[in-house]
Parts: structure tokens; C-alpha cells; sequence
């Protein structure tokens, strides 16, 4: 059972993304952490939008990027944040960045 699924009163907008990313490595397995490597300043404004449910094409819109950039620096953001998916990747970047 999800989170969402035990209390259906609260939206998914209702939580703190701290706490969603928090249940979330509850439930999953990490591996070992990577190395983080050095992000571009286009990777965290990218990432940052990405971890608030931004969809790609409104952030190339955004930002006056290509969609096929965008889709680039979001796979550039999950390797160099050696996370498994982009919603881990949101979580990484939200506890390093803030």
C-alpha cells in the first residue's frame, strides 16, 4: 500500500517533497551511492523544475531549450546524481540543493 493510497484526503501537492522523498527511500532499495559529479548551473535550474512536476516540454518552454536538450540534461542530472530514476534524481537534488 502507498502513501497515498493509507491517507486519501491529502493530495500529492499536500506533502512536503522532503517527506514524499523520504517514504520513498523507505521503500526502495538503494544502492551504494555514486559519486556525485559537478552539476551545471542548466542541470539544478533543469532539476529543480523537474522535482516539481515540471513536464519536459514546459521546461524547454521555459527556459527557451530544445525538448531534445532538456531530455539530454534531465539523463545527464540522473547519471551525475547516480540515481535510478528522474523522481530519486528530484529527491537527490532537493537534499543537496535545497
Amino acid at each position: 500500500m502507498s502513501v497515498y493510497q493509507a491517507v486519501p484526503a491529502l493530495r500529492r501537492e499536500d506533502i512536503a517533497p522532503e517527506l514524499v522523498c523520504e517514504v520513498y527511500e523507505l521503500g526502495s532499495r538503494r544502492r551504494t551511492p555514486a559519486a556525485v559529479k559537478e552539476l551545471t548551473s542548466r542541470q539544478v535550474a533543469i532539476g529543480r523544475m523537474m522535482s516539481t512536476g515540471a513536464k519536459d516540454a514546459a521546461i524547454a518552454r521555459e527556459l527557451g531549450l530544445s525538448l531534445r536538450t532538456v531530455r539530454a540534461e534531465i539523463s545527464a542530472l540522473i547519471a551525475g546524481l547516480g540515481a535510478r530514476s528522474r523522481f530519486q534524481a528530484g529527491c537527490l537534488l532537493v537534499r543537496r540543493f535545497g
